[in-house]
């Protein structure tokens, strides 16, 4: 027999505060070893990934299909439930709108250790130095999902349990394995794994689709606004930029980072 969910109508709940904390503060995820998810998408993408969800907040003054059947499925799954008030969503809403469900979930493993055992021997990496912007951030992930990048080593910037980068992303966060480590240490495994770095940067660099992307293989982006440091373009086997035609002079960096693994993927499967 099911347990009875516990009810929450007070937005001034000291567990309501803590999911906030959650929703607003870097900090507070990574003391929590927690983060928060908002759409029924991510929600469903995390059960079906098997990634651990320790409770739910269901809405049932929000009526909605799509979240009533996956409250459904979250039973099942043993996930504890909360039956929350509508002030309490509104609360909890990141943007105007509340949502009829939200979860708790684990932060991803972002050790560098776990990345290595999830990678295959020749593996294809995007790696993001100090990019700052969430969106961003989720942005690129999703592309590593689609373009079947082996994974992405984050060099500082954003986290990914920033609620822009889990909405960009799609849920990929929780199949794309994924490592975050400050910029030295990052550098450091990098050249210890034996990848051929490749640096992108507009300057004294080769036209992309001119190199040879199979092979094990790392693509660097930096930051939206600086680029990447002189230590880390040192670093670099070769610089690699995009041809730009009109008046911008470069790309936003998850677009950059789509153009680089759709032909690091074009060129590792024979597509033509």
């Amino acid at each position: 027999m099911s347990r009875p969910d516990l009810e929450i109508l007070s937005p001034q709940n000291d567990r309501v505060k803590a999911l906030v904390r959650l929703r607003d503060d870097r900090g507070a995820r990574t003391e929590a070893g927690a983060m928060l998810l908002e759409e029924p998408r991510l929600i469903r993408r995390a059960l079906d990934a098997g990634h651990p969800l320790s409770e739910a907040w269901h809405c049932p003054e929000l009526p909605d299909d799509e979240a009533a059947a996956l409250a459904r499925d979250l039973r099942a799954a043993g996930v504890p439930m909360v039956r929350a008030g509508l002030h309490v969503m509104e609360k909890l809403a990141y943007r105007r709108k509340p949502a009829p469900l939200l979860a708790v979930a684990a932060l991803p493993r972002t050790d560098l250790d776990g990345l290595d055992a999830r990678l295959p021997s020749s593996p294809l990496l995007l790696v993001l130095h100090h990019v700052e912007k969430p969106g961003n951030l989720g942005a690129v992930l999703r592309t590593a999902s689609g373009a079947g990048v082996d994974g992405v080593l984050i060099a500082g910037g954003a986290d990914l349990g920033n609620p822009n980068a889990l909405r960009a992303g799609t849920g990929a966060v929780f199949t794309v394995p994924c490592a975050a480590a400050a910029p030295h240490a990052a550098l450091d495994w990098l050249r210890a794994r034996g990848l051929r770095l490749l640096a992108a940067t507009p300057d004294h660099a080769v036209v992309h689709h001119t190199l040879d992307l199979t092979g094990p293989v790392a693509l660097i982006l930096g930051a939206e606004d600086t680029g990447l440091p002189a230590d880390w373009l040192a670093a670099a086997h070769a610089r690699v930029r995009i041809p730009m035609h009109g008046a911008a002079d470069s790309l936003n960096v998850s677009v950059a980072a789509a153009v680089l693994a759709y032909e690091a993927e074009r060129q590792r499967n024979g597509e033509r």
